[in-house]
């Protein structure tokens, strides 16, 4: 099955919850149901997602959420590049240290968010050592900090 149809199926099963069961997940996508039972069970292999009862009760495992978080982050992923290139390009007041780890930052980001599935650890890392640096920059800084705060997954 694609990587969108899953992610949809992964999304309506998060946005039922507790009450969260393949059929209906299946038929909020479109599919039918012997295309949802295949989904279901590709997905349970991948370890996103584990049968609650035998009937068609599911519920989404923590790599099922945090497939779902990554898929929420690289879709925000063009306009984070956006802002990384502006950040790059920006004069901060920091030494010659925190400038070099800074550029590598953005460089481990930049690489991450260029995966078909960006590492969520990766991506978190990144972000918190690049805002470490802007507020380390100071006042200059404070608008690109909230913006990346605002793009944060």
């Amino acid at each position: 099955m694609d990587e969108v149809k899953s992610l949809e199926f992964l999304r309506a099963v998060a946005a039922a919850g507790d009450k969260a069961n393949m059929w209906t997940a299946g038929q909020a996508v479109g599919l039918e149901r012997g295309a949802t039972e295949t989904l279901s069970l590709e997905l349970m292999d991948r370890g996103y997602l584990e049968m609650a009862s035998l009937s068609g009760a599911v519920r989404l495992t923590p790599s099922g959420a945090e497939e779902l978080q990554g898929a929420a982050g690289a879709a925000k992923a063009p306009d984070l590049e956006d802002l990384l290139q502006r950040i790059a390009a920006q004069e901060l007041d920091l030494g010659p240290t925190a400038s070099a780890d800074l550029k590598a930052d953005l460089a481990t980001l930049g690489a991450a968010l260029g995966r078909s599935r960006p590492l969520n650890q990766v991506v978190k890392a990144c972000l918190a050592a690049i805002d470490g640096a802007l507020e380390k920059a100071g006042g200059s800084a404070a608008g690109l900090r909230e913006q990346l705060a605002s793009l944060r997954p």
